[in-house]
């Protein structure tokens, strides 16, 4: 990896993280391109992408340098218990927090650099559980996924989860109503909630090379509330 200058690909600038970790790696001088589901015109180096639909994929993978990190930050949390799901719904959960990065790292395959890095987002709810049965099962999917991957990496490629609970500053957050932040407080040991801009620090240097080592973890940044 290119300790200077990496190139990287931020997948789900849509979400809060990933627009927060795209700005972060373009202010520190580094090469970003970024998927989202929709753009605006003026949204530059982000490519639409609907990772259901083949020929969009492929035109971002030929578009596509060779990587020296992929940051995935795709996401979709109904928050609802598993029997309001409907089939669709379950779809879509699944489609959004697993098969689009399983999807999209089969055809990137070729363009990672050697000890390049890997890096998903999952969530404390993949470990712990939570009240969406569909959302926790989803993120639990990307913990086998990555320490599969890990298992066969080569050329040094490492793969990991970094698995946060509630973050403040993110899009999930606005929407929880005090009483319900507190909640979250009061379960966390350490007494508060990683800040957004903290939490894309961890990610970006997570994709260094003295990291070199950490391949197949699960990275559980939550205050100790789940140990």
């Amino acid at each position: 990896m290119n300790a200077t200058r990496m190139t990287c690909l931020v997948v789900g600038v849509n979400s809060s993280i990933g627009r927060a970790i795209f700005n972060f790696f373009k202010a520190e001088g580094h090469k970003v391109i970024g998927t989202a589901r929709s753009r605006s015109p003026d949204d530059v180096d982000v490519y639409e992408v609907n990772f259901e639909n083949d020929s969009q994929v492929k035109e971002l993978i030929d578009k596509s340098e060779e990587l020296d990190a992929v940051i995935f930050c795709t996401g979709f949390l109904p928050g609802k218990a598993l029997v309001e799901y409907s089939d669709s719904d379950l779809d879509q959960v699944f489609q959004a927090n697993v098969m689009a990065p399983m999807r999209l790292l089969i055809r990137l395959a070729d363009k990672l650099n050697a000890n390049s890095s890997v890096l998903f987002i999952g969530s404390i709810a993949g470990s712990a559980g939570s009240f969406d049965e569909a959302y926790a099962a989803s993120k639990s999917a990307l913990i086998g996924l990555t320490k599969s991957l890990a298992k066969k990496s080569k050329n040094g490629i490492r793969y990991n989860c970094i698995s946060p609970a509630l973050i403040d500053g993110t899009s999930m957050h606005k929407t929880f109503s005090p009483e319900v932040i507190a909640q979250h407080i009061k379960q966390t040991p350490t007494g508060t909630l990683i800040k957004l801009s903290d939490f894309v620090r961890v990610c970006y240097d997570l994709c260094q090379p003295h990291w070199g080592q950490l391949n197949g973890q699960i990275i559980d940044i939550n205050g100790g509330r789940y140990v």
